[in-house]
């Protein structure tokens, strides 16, 4: 017998395992005290008992871990809404409306507790593919409004017109100003045909789009060869999911053969992942040593480190701004401590806090922080950021009206010196 249980990697995330059954192996039961085999109704009627045991203990203990008053208002609530309320009450939606307003009272922004479909949704994008409008969401930390982070050549969020800053006022006619980015991306995705309209905000003017959903094949990283005469290559890492690591040593590859001699890594409006994926594409560029390191609340630590065998030997160029994070920061600090990348751009958000992902056996989850993570020279930079070596404000007005991109521009003069 084998059940499906949630697993921490020991890289700081947890995922999906499979493990064996820890009973025994006798297949017509179990012996009593004096060896002989118990029939299985007499097992089945006993683990029938142990079970409602278990129930009523689990309960009570909830019951419990509730104050006598929190009971009582619970229990007037639900007389109050079972006399006047016109509608039906719906025991699925009120069971998760619960446990949502549990993992919600924690107080931790980062914090959620995910039904399935929810939970399918969320791991749909590292698997390799989604069905959506080809879009990335990243969330806007100072306004607390998820926009788009970047738009997909040739699906249907670029032939709809949206553009990558325009931020999300509307979901299907629902406020979405509200959303993380994992709420925006549930409601966004769908089954394939299906359209979603959406409300977006694009400077000052408010622009309403119907985009059908299509079949989206994952594409986290971009390059191109920037500059052919200098042979100056650029990788833009849009977040970091489990093929991006691939995704990441092909690009960089490609361009090793086509003569690159300095690198572009642009991580800007990158909101973080999988840690463990950054830590592998860190391990293509950083000499042997430490990529970071998390500390838990008990005193546990984990450390990332680099083997050195691919260390980059040529002039890099990383960009920022306020919202690359989390992951994102770790891949920009380590290569700065190691001096191994000039960082140009913005001050980074400033996200230092590793969440992990715990199953509860129903194919629901739970999400919350766990820890910090510290860059190799021991820097803790949750809610500080990383400041670059020369900084660049974007020329948004620009950017917006022909393409023009300073801070790229910026990146090249640096480069080219």
């Amino acid at each position: 017998m084998n059940e499906k249980t949630w697993e921490q990697t020991g890289k700081g995330q947890y995922e999906l395992k499979t493990s064996p059954y820890s009973g025994y192996n006798e297949p017509a039961g179990k012996r009593d005290k004096k060896g002989h085999f118990m029939t299985p109704f007499i097992l089945g009627f006993a683990a029938g008992i142990l079970l409602v045991l278990v129930i009523y203990f689990a309960a009570f203990r909830f019951s419990n871990s509730l104050s006598l008053a929190t009971q009582k208002k619970i229990g007037l609530l639900e007389s109050v809404i079972d006399r006047y309320y016109m509608g039906e009450r719906e025991e699925q939606s009120e069971a998760d409306g619960i446990y949502k307003g549990i993992v919600g009272s924690l107080g931790d922004k980062y914090a959620g507790y995910f039904t399935k479909e929810e939970l399918t949704i969320s791991r749909e994008d590292s698997a390799g593919e989604f069905s959506g409008i080809g879009c990335t969401i990243g969330m806007d930390q100072e306004l607390g409004v998820c926009f788009i982070a970047s738009v997909m050549e040739g699906y249907a969020a670029e032939e709809a017109g949206i553009q990558e800053g325009d931020y999300f006022l509307e979901v299907d006619g629902e406020d979405a100003t509200g959303w993380s980015s994992s709420e925006v991306a549930s409601h966004v995705k769908g089954k394939t045909g299906t359209t979603v309209d959406l409300k977006m905000l694009r400077g000052t003017e408010e622009l309403d789009f119907t985009v059908e959903r299509v079949m989206v094949e994952v594409e986290t990283v971009e390059s191109r060869m920037e500059d052919e005469k200098e042979k100056i290559g650029y990788i833009r890492i849009l977040e970091f999911d489990e093929i991006t690591v691939s995704q990441f040593i092909d690009a960089k590859k490609q361009l090793e053969e086509e003569g690159m001699k300095a690198l572009i890594l642009d991580l800007r409006s990158n909101p973080g992942g999988l840690v463990d994926a950054c830590s592998d594409i860190a391990s293509e560029m950083l000499p042997k040593g430490l990529i970071a390191y998390s500390e838990t609340k008990d005193g546990r630590r984990f450390e990332w480190k680099s083997d050195g065998k691919s260390e980059i030997d040529i002039p890099v160029v990383i960009l920022v701004n306020k919202n690359t994070a989390s992951a994102a920061e770790i891949l920009t600090g380590a290569m700065k401590d190691y001096d191994k990348a000039k960082i140009i751009g913005t001050t980074t958000f400033g996200k230092g806090i590793i969440q992990n992902t715990y199953g509860l056996g129903d194919g629901t989850a739970v999400e919350f922080t766990v820890g910090q993570y510290y860059l190799p020279n021991g820097e803790m930079i949750h809610e500080v950021g990383i400041d670059p070596d020369i900084e660049v404000e974007l020329d948004a007005e620009a950017y917006l009206k022909d393409g023009s991109d300073n801070q790229l521009e910026a990146a090249l003069k640096e480069l080219k010196k």
